[in-house]
């Protein structure tokens, strides 16, 4: 047995004879749209769990100033109820393959959501894995989705709770180790999501360009004309550009042209 081994086995014993658990807690999780909208198919499990979460949020309030006298000013706010912004959440996440791909399990990984806690590593060989694939899948949920044109939805689940709806709007990433020969190990990587739950159906879709839908078992005008333009009383748009004698009548594999909204 090697010794991490040995001293994943001992803290186990340990915690279990305190009463504590040794099951591995819940990772944070991104869901995400892929093709259909508000259909989080797509996952991220972040390896490490972060440290800690903030909110944000900020509604438009008008400071009036009533009078001033050399000892003090007075002030009234005021709601002009023009100004709000939508309430965002941030975190820092770490990710780490400097004992290999942190998915595989294994390690201290299984045993707790924190960075190895040997710090300098003295159990375990260091390996060639970088960690930009890793980074690669949240990078990718700033790209334009085809099916979408635009971002993907995200929501960051923490166990059963879902802590946000909304795109990934800002990214920023700090590459913290490398091997001699250059491979980046650790990266530190902070993420904002701004908060969409609220949001108007028909401004998340990019209705001003032109697209196809692939007709599947089951679709109806109406449902496809509520996935692409976020309202199914719009079937009569597509009916008219595609010539359909019976609208209620589809053809499944068949390309129905979704015109743009002008």
């Amino acid at each position: 047995m090697l010794i991490r081994d040995r001293a994943r086995f001992a803290l186990g014993g340990l915690l279990s004879a305190l009463g504590l658990t040794t099951s591995s807690p819940s990772k944070l999780t991104i869901r995400h749209e892929i093709s259909r909208v508000r259909r989080y198919t797509g996952k991220i499990e972040v390896p490490f769990n972060p440290n800690a979460i903030s909110t944000s949020s900020s509604v438009g309030w008008e400071t009036i100033n009533l009078a001033a006298t050399s000892k003090q000013r007075t002030y009234a706010l005021q709601y002009t109820g023009s100004s709000a912004s939508p309430a965002t959440l941030s975190f820092d996440i770490t990710l780490d393959t400097y004992e290999g791909d942190p998915t595989a399990g294994g390690g201290w990984t299984s045993l707790i959501s924190l960075p190895n806690p040997t710090a300098l590593h003295v159990f375990t060989s260091p390996s060639s894995v970088s960690v930009l694939p890793f980074i690669a899948p949240i990078m990718a949920l700033q790209a334009i989705t085809p099916e979408l044109h635009r971002p993907p939805l995200c929501e960051v689940w923490w166990g059963q709770v879902c802590l946000i709806e909304g795109p990934l709007t800002s990214l920023s990433q700090k590459l913290t180790r490398f091997q001699p020969d250059g491979t980046p190990v650790r990266a530190q990587l902070s993420l904002t999501f701004t908060d969409a739950s609220m949001t108007d159906n028909g401004e998340l879709f990019s209705n001003d360009v032109h697209k196809t839908h692939t007709v599947k078992l089951g679709d109806t005008i109406q449902a496809i004309a509520a996935l692409e333009y976020g309202d199914p009383g719009q079937w009569r748009r597509i009916a008219e550009a595609n010539d359909l004698d019976d609208p209620r009548v589809l053809t499944p594999g068949a390309v129905l042209v979704i015109p743009a909204v002008r």
